[in-house]
C-alpha cells in the first residue's frame, strides 16, 4: 500500500511541477523495485518565487481602487438627516394615513376582481378592464426600473443604507416602499461617479445588474413601453376616461394606484437632478425632463452620459 501510494504521487507530480520552472528539470522520478523516490531540483523554490512575483505584478489596479473606495465610505462620518429626509418621511406617513383613513373603499369586491384579472388569476369571463386603468397599472411597473437606474449608483446613501431592499419592495408597493429609503438617505461625499460605481459593485451589487441599468438598451426598452402605454391611454376615448374618473371616486385600488403614481412623479425631479449632478450632466432640457411625469425621467435615462 505504501509503495502504491508513492508511485501514484510520483505520476501526479512529475508532469505538473516541471512546468512551473519552465524548461528546467525540477522533479526527477526514480523507480526501483523497492520504492519510488521523488527528488527535487534546487531550481524549484526559485521557480515558485518567480511565479508569485508575476502574479503580484498582474494584480488589477481597479481592485485596489475598489478597496480604497469602500474603506473611505466606511470611515466617512455619518451625515445627519436633512430637511429633505424629513420631507420624505412626512410624505410617507401622510400617504399611509390617507390610504388608511380617507381613500374611498366603496367597491372592495370589485377591487379584488380587478386585481385578479390584472395579475392573471381571474377567470376569462370576457369582461375587459378599463383601458386607462390598465395602462396606469402597467406604467406602475416601469417606475421601479426608472428609480433603480437613478439610485444606482448615484443615489447611494452615505450612511450605508442599501437601496436594493426598497427597490425590490417598490415592484409591489411603489412609493410606499421607496419613501422610507428616501427618508433614511444621506447625500454621499462629493466624488466622481466612476468611483461610486466601483464602490457600489464592490459593496455587493452585481456588475451585470449595474451595467444593465446603465445600458442604453434598457433605457430604450423603458421608453418604448412608456410611449406605448401612454399612447394607448391617450387614445382610449372619452367614455373610457369618464369611466376611469368614476372608478377613481369609488375604488380604493384605482384611487391608491393613481395617488401612488402621482407621489412617484413628485419625487422623481429630486433624483433626476441628483443623478445629473453626479454625472456632471447639464442641459436646458433637464428641468422639463425632471418635471414631466414618468416620460421625462425615462427620456433622461436615454440622454444622460454613461458612468463608465
Amino acid at each position: 500500500m505504501y509503495r502504491l501510494l508513492h508511485e501514484r504521487m510520483a505520476l501526479l507530480l512529475a508532469p505538473s511541477w516541471p512546468a512551473v520552472a519552465g524548461r528546467s528539470r525540477v522533479v526527477c522520478v526514480r523507480a526501483s523495485s523497492s520504492a519510488t523516490r521523488v527528488s527535487f531540483c534546487p531550481a524549484l523554490p526559485a521557480a515558485f518565487a518567480a511565479s508569485r512575483a508575476q502574479r503580484a505584478r498582474q494584480l488589477p489596479v481597479a481592485h485596489a481602487r475598489k478597496k480604497a473606495g469602500v474603506r473611505a465610505l466606511e470611515e466617512a462620518p455619518a451625515t445627519p438627516p436633512d430637511s429633505g429626509s424629513f420631507l420624505f418621511g412626512a410624505s410617507w406617513a401622510g400617504l399611509v394615513a390617507y390610504v388608511a383613513l380617507w381613500a374611498p373603499n366603496q367597491t372592495p369586491a370589485r377591487d379584488a376582481y380587478f386585481l385578479e384579472k390584472l395579475v392573471g388569476l381571474g377567470v376569462d369571463d370576457g369582461v375587459s378592464l378599463n383601458v386607462v386603468f390598465f395602462c396606469l397599472f402597467n406604467l406602475m411597473g416601469v417606475w421601479p426600473a426608472v428609480y433603480a437606474a437613478l439610485l444606482t449608483p448615484s443615489g447611494r446613501s452615505a450612511n450605508g443604507v442599501p437601496a436594493w431592499p426598497f427597490l425590490t419592495g417598490s415592484v409591489a408597493a411603489g412609493a410606499f416602499a421607496l419613501l422610507p429609503y428616501m427618508a433614511l438617505w444621506s447625500p454621499p461625499q462629493l466624488q466622481p461617479l466612476a468611483s461610486l460605481a466601483e464602490v457600489e459593485e464592490a459593496g455587493g451589487v452585481g456588475g451585470v445588474a449595474r451595467k444593465a441599468l446603465e445600458s442604453r438598451l434598457t433605457a430604450a426598452v423603458l421608453l418604448c413601453a412608456t410611449l406605448g402605454l401612454v399612447g394607448t391611454a391617450s387614445l382610449a376615448g372619452d367614455v373610457a376616461w369618464l369611466d376611469f374618473s368614476r372608478l377613481f371616486k369609488e375604488s380604493r385600488l384605482v384611487h391608491v394606484t393613481s395617488v401612488d403614481f402621482l407621489t412617484l412623479s413628485l419625487c422623481a425631479p429630486f433624483w433626476v437632478y441628483n443623478d445629473a449632478s453626479a454625472r456632471g450632466y447639464k442641459s436646458p432640457l433637464l428641468l422639463p425632463l425632471a418635471l414631466t411625469p414618468l416620460l421625462g425621467p425615462v427620456l433622461y435615462l436615454n440622454l444622460r452620459p454613461r458612468s463608465e
